[in-house]
């Protein structure tokens, strides 16, 4: 034990110590080696062997079917659970097609709803016909006139339907007649040109007016005038429409 601690020979003791370490060390470095060699070797095989790692079988089925692969092969429900996606994919283009089918019919099927806005604006209607009923005949003239004097008479019709309608008058719905007694002195139907046609659009309690003249002698007919001049005395002018009330006026004729 004292020769371990304490060399003994011809040299210094300092060099048997560098001796002793140099072996120690060596001896130490070729442990770390091995040992690190062990650990690398240990880690370096646990590396080499991965898990193997499956090829995507699904795309190598769907290009080629008939083609083998050295990759693990899927289970059979997971090419079930593919086929199933295939189908439901295939039924939701249907329905897809279906719909923009039904969509393409809806939008080419004519609407019946009539369309609110008109085309084109409706025109006015055109007010009726007065009902003869509807017109009330006016007559205004000379009452006192000396015997072959001309009188000028006045004449309207009244509307009084309570809306616009349209007075129509002529020699065939009017007359204007002058007696004394039963006696027929004068009167319009013995002469066309006696009584102007009218035809005018008149609004409630609004009138058409116009005027004719007696020339104070007795007619005939064909618009001829007699030599007579009736004599003085009371006469009566009788204004009257077809369908409508007769309005009178009693004149006197003196000498």
């Amino acid at each position: 034990m004292s020769g371990v601690l304490h060399p003994v020979g011809p040299e210094p003791e300092e060099t048997y110590w560098l001796r002793r370490a140099i072996v120690v060390g060596s001896f130490l470095v070729l442990v770390i080696l091995v040992v690190a060699l062990w650990v690398n070797s240990a880690s370096t095989g646990t590396a080499a062997a991965p898990p193997p790692v499956a090829a995507p079988a699904a795309e190598t089925v769907s290009e080629s079917p008939s083609s083998t692969t050295t990759s693990a092969p899927q289970p059979s429900g997971s090419t079930a659970a593919k086929s199933g996606g295939g189908a439901s994919s295939g039924a939701a283009s249907a329905r897809t097609g279906s719909k923009a089918e039904a969509s393409s019919k809806s939008s080419t099927k004519p609407s019946t709803k009539p369309s609110t806005k008109p085309s084109e604006k409706a025109a006015p209607k055109a007010p009726a016909t007065c009902a003869p009923g509807d017109l009330r005949t006016t007559l205004g003239g000379d009452r006192r006139l000396k015997t072959g004097q001309p009188d000028r008479f006045r004449l309207s019709l009244v509307n009084g339907s309570g809306a616009t309608c349209v007075v129509e008058v002529d020699r065939h719905s009017f007359a204007l007649t002058i007696f004394s007694g039963s006696d027929r002195i004068w009167s319009s139907d013995d002469c066309r040109t006696a009584v102007r046609p009218i035809t005018r659009e008149v609004a409630a309690e609004k009138a058409v007016v116009w005027s004719m003249t007696w020339d104070g002698r007795r007619s005939e007919e064909g618009c001829k005038v007699a030599p007579e001049v009736p004599r003085a005395g009371t006469y009566e002018a009788t204004a009257k429409l077809d369908g409508a009330a007769p309005v009178r006026m009693r004149m006197v004729l003196r000498d």
